[in-house]
Parts: structure tokens; C-alpha cells; sequence
């Protein structure tokens, strides 16, 4: 399966061709790797490099150091928080600002409006509508909730239509960004009031198969989000919003 391990940097070699294996589908989630002796002797590598070699494989999410009599070295597959903090580790001397969020979300999600709006199922649009209804009484009655976190997880129902991952992953991540600051921020009921109301608007042009009005409601939205929120970091006075990746 390996080759000998011979370049200058040794770990980063055997990084590379364990990666390649489990990207070629030689190695899957699951799959318990060879002995540390018979990766040695395949590598032809010290303990060491291995060890290293196997401890930023771990690192990286790709690999599950077990222990004890059943233990050894097993692959798995990286989860969505592991992959977002690698991306956030790389944004952090970034300085990442709002509009830098909502410009990516204009062209995500104007495109996700597009390729959902005709092939939305019936149980998207219940999640959807579960979100509104749950979000409408809350308001409504004046009781505490997460409106936050329901204001994105709407956004990603829709994203989770697509079926594309990496335009799944890629909302998600920006979505995140976008929760952090408004954790920040901290806009009041009103602003979830509007919010909710958007929803009501890309949930009725959704369930209508419209693709143009669900176009042009999501990027309403938006658009409206972006202004309010870039009104309370003026009237906060935050500089910037640097710290959505640290």
C-alpha cells in the first residue's frame, strides 16, 4: 500500500500517502491501519517520523488514535467543526469584515435560491415551516428563545437542498461567521421581527417553485441583514470583527 518514505521532510511524506489512500478510497472511515512495526518497515522510517507523521493525521482529523488491546491507528471521517476551524484558523490574521460575509452570502445563496426553488421537497418546506411557526409564536407571546440559531439554521435547511456538500459546507461556514457576530452585536427583537418576516417571504416563493421571487427574496434579506447589522457595529463602535475567528 506505502512506499518508502524518502524526502526531506520524512512525516510529511507519510502524511501525504496516507492522505492519498484515504482519498483514493484504498482507506476508509473505519479502516484500522498496520501495525506501527509494519508501517515502519513500509515506510522505511524511524519510530519517530511515524509517530509524528501519525500524530498530524490526527490533528488534521483524519485519524483516531485508539489505545489498549484493541486499540491501534483508525481512520475517520473529519466532521464539519473540525473542517470550519481548520478554515478558521487560516482567516484569523484575515481581518474578515461583515461586508467580506455578506458579499459571499450574496453569491451563495442567490444561487442556492436558484437551484433549490424547483426541486425543494415537501419535508424541506415542513422544516421550514416549523422554523417560522415556532420563531412567529415565540415573538408573539414575548418568550425567550434562540432566535439566532433558527435564523441560521432556516438559511441551511435550504442549502441542505442542494445536495452539494461543498456548497453546503461553504454556507455553513459563513453562516457560523455570520451567528458570531451577531453575538457580538446583539440586535434586538425588532431585528428577528424583520428576519421572520423575510423567512415568511422565501418560504412562500419556495413552496411556490418560484424561482425568480425565491431569488429575489433571499437576496432581500440579505441585503436588509447587512445594513442592520452594519448600523449597530457604527452605533456599538466595533472597529472590526476580527474576532470571529479566534
Amino acid at each position: 500500500m506505502f512506499e518508502s518514505a524518502k524526502t526531506s521532510k520524512v512525516s510529511q511524506n507519510i502524511v501525504d500517502q496516507i492522505r492519498k489512500a484515504i482519498f483514493n478510497g484504498v482507506l476508509k472511515p473505519g479502516d484500522k491501519l498496520p501495525s506501527d512495526k509494519e508501517l515502519i518497515d513500509n515506510f522505511g522510517v524511524s519510530k519517530g517520523s511515524l509517530r509524528e507523521a501519525l500524530r498530524s493525521l490526527e490533528v488534521l482529523g483524519l485519524l483516531e488514535i485508539r489505545q489498549g488491546a484493541q486499540g491501534g491507528a483508525f481512520i475517520t471521517e473529519v466532521d464539519t467543526e473540525k473542517a470550519k476551524e481548520g478554515f478558521s484558523n487560516f482567516f484569523i490574521f484575515r481581518n474578515l469584515s461583515l461586508k467580506n460575509l455578506f458579499d459571499v452570502r450574496l453569491i451563495l445563496e442567490s444561487h442556492i435560491a436558484e437551484t433549490v426553488a424547483p426541486v425543494i421537497t415537501d419535508d424541506d418546506l415542513r422544516q421550514l415551516a416549523k422554523i417560522i411557526q415556532e420563531t412567529r409564536d415565540a415573538l408573539q407571546d414575548g418568550r425567550p428563545m434562540n432566535y439566532r440559531d433558527r435564523e441560521v439554521s432556516f438559511h441551511l435547511i435550504i442549502a441542505n437542498a442542494t445536495r452539494n456538500p461543498l456548497l453546503i459546507f461553504l454556507l455553513d461556514y459563513v453562516e457560523t461567521l455570520l451567528l458570531d457576530a451577531k453575538k457580538i452585536l446583539e440586535p434586538g427583537r425588532d431585528f428577528s421581527q424583520k428576519v421572520l418576516e423575510a423567512h415568511e417571504r422565501i418560504y412562500k416563493a419556495l413552496a411556490a417553485r418560484n424561482v425568480n421571487q425565491a431569488k429575489k427574496a433571499i437576496v432581500s434579506d440579505i441585503k436588509e441583514v447587512e445594513a442592520a447589522l452594519l448600523k449597530l457595529q457604527e452605533e456599538k463602535k466595533i472597529p472590526g470583527l476580527k474576532m470571529l475567528t479566534g
